[in-house]
């Protein structure tokens, strides 16, 4: 078998045979989605049409239906795709809590109670820490309660904010 030569502009103009090789899909399907995306050949080699490699990508790379329409809105999809895509999804999430990458909400409201209690137990013993180990004045002992007590203050604020 003899090696065709072809210049260089054509390296990045290929046939719906090659897109579809390398892009592992059916040859039907990159000439659907190049039609629906509107992307026309940038000329011929042996009879048949080539398509700009970086256009035809584009195309072929975007999910699309038939309308167009992207696929990443389960409320455009049909019933079917829809059962697809929410069965992707809880098993994307079982994978990213066994990994460690996601938590239920609950448990993260739990950990973050837990954190914030075990600080505010230590913040309100500080003042007497402060005033029996280190002999500090009253007025500063006063003042670190003073600045205890809005810290907790802003720590509720935000864990209600968060439910």
């Amino acid at each position: 078998m003899a090696a065709e030569v072809v210049s260089q502009n054509d390296w990045f103009n290929w046939s719906l045979n090659q897109l579809a090789r390398e892009f592992g899909i059916a040859r039907e399907t990159v000439q659907s989605r190049l039609r629906s995306a509107n992307i026309n050949p940038n000329g011929e080699r042996r009879g048949f049409p080539v398509y700009s490699v970086a256009q035809a990508a584009k195309a072929i790379l975007v999910p699309q239906t038939s309308l167009g329409v992207t696929l990443n809105d389960p409320d455009k999809m049909s019933p079917q795709d829809r059962a697809y895509w929410f069965k992707a999804e809880i098993d994307r999430v079982k994978l990213e809590r066994e990994i460690g990458a996601a938590v239920y909400v609950n448990e993260s409201r739990e950990q973050m109670a837990v954190i914030a209690k075990t600080g505010l137990q230590v913040l309100e013993t500080l003042p007497d820490i402060l005033e029996r180990d280190f002999g500090l004045d009253a007025d500063v002992i006063a003042g670190v309660e003073a600045r205890v007590d809005v810290l907790r203050e802003q720590w509720a604020n935000l864990l209600e904010e968060t439910e």
